[in-house]
Parts: C-alpha cells; sequence; structure tokens
C-alpha cells in the first residue's frame, strides 16, 4: 500500500516536469520564431519600425541631417523595444494557456468526488482570464511606447488583445464546458442515485 502513493506521486511528478519543459520549449521556440521573423522578414520588421521624422525646416543641413539621425535612433530604439514587449506578452500567453490546460486536465483526470470537483473548477477560473490580463498588460504597455512612436503602439495593443481573446475563448470552449458539463451530468446521476 505504501507503495502506490509513491508511484502516483512520481507519476504527477514527471507530469508536472513534462509540462514544464513543454512550457519552457513553446516560450523558447516563439521567441525563436519571432527573433527570426524580426531579422530576416523585412516585412515583419517594418510594423515595429514607426513613421517619426525630423523636422525639416533647420537653420542649416547639418542640422537636418544630425536630426534625421536622432529620429532614427529613436525609431530603431521604438521598435526593438515594441518588439520585445511583443514577443513577451505573446510568451506570457502561451503559458497562462499551457497552466490553464494543465490545471484542467488534472481536474479531468482527477478521482475526487464530483462535488469537489466542480468548487475546483468554479476556484479555476482566474486560469481562463490569464491570457486576457497579459493582453491588457500588452495594451497598457502599448501607451508607454506611444510617447516614442504612436503607429507601433497599435500594433501590440490590438495583436495582444486579440491573442488573450482568442486563448481565453479557446480555454472555455475546449477545457471548461465539456469538463463542467460531465461533472454536473455525474452529480446529477449520484444525486438520483443516492434519492432511490
Amino acid at each position: 500500500m505504501n507503495q502506490t502513493p509513491q508511484n502516483t506521486g512520481s507519476g504527477a511528478g514527471r507530469s508536472a516536469l513534462i509540462y514544464n519543459v513543454i512550457i519552457i520549449a513553446l516560450a523558447v521556440l516563439i521567441i525563436l520564431i519571432l527573433s527570426f521573423l524580426y531579422r530576416k522578414n523585412d516585412f515583419f520588421r517594418s510594423l515595429f519600425e514607426g513613421s517619426v521624422t525630423a523636422p525639416t525646416q533647420m537653420a542649416s543641413e547639418n542640422d537636418i541631417r544630425e536630426a534625421a539621425k536622432n529620429v532614427e535612433k529613436i525609431n530603431k530604439t521604438a521598435a526593438h523595444l515594441s518588439f520585445f514587449i511583443l514577443m513577451f506578452i505573446l510568451v506570457l500567453q502561451a503559458t497562462a494557456f499551457m497552466m490553464a490546460a494543465k490545471v484542467f486536465s488534472a481536474l479531468k483526470r482527477s478521482t475526487e468526488a464530483v462535488s469537489i470537483r466542480l468548487k475546483k473548477l468554479e476556484n479555476a477560473d482566474l486560469f481562463l482570464d490569464l491570457p486576457l490580463y497579459f493582453g491588457l498588460l500588452g495594451t497598457v504597455s502599448s501607451f508607454i511606447v506611444m510617447s516614442f512612436n504612436p503607429n507601433i503602439s497599435r500594433l501590440i495593443a490590438y495583436s495582444s488583445t486579440l491573442v488573450g481573446i482568442i486563448f481565453s475563448v479557446i480555454l472555455r470552449l475546449v477545457f471548461q464546458y465539456p469538463l463542467k458539463q460531465a461533472l454536473i451530468t455525474a452529480a446529477e446521476s449520484n444525486g438520483k442515485e443516492s434519492k432511490q
């Protein structure tokens, strides 16, 4: 009897390790893909580079050239900043998605009483909203970047919010709804059996 809980514990530890490795691998994959696209694809890089321009009415051509160089530096800095913010937000959202999948899979496999599993399912609602919260973080971050360059901040705001909405909807439709339906059905059948 003592060996069975140990095996179950090591199996649960192995499962948690696998999930953690998957989350890290997914984060690294997202970073590598986005970095590759940023370095190699001119169109993708242009999404992050804005259109701040140097003033053209200056005292001399040297002042115009110097202002143009400064504006170019600001544009590149803002482009890199916005790219890293977007990459960070997407990695956070993917991690939140994987964590939610792990929590709901554990609830699905659990052998606890149906009433306890239903309460734990209600408690797990936070995981459904995490991608949305991280999308909101991306939107707020885009307002910060807006002070450097207004064009690129919209990309961060729209994409992080969109990814957050999509992940949240997928979590609710694929994980929460079927599990909740199964638990409600099981609770109803248990209630009918106890009455008989």
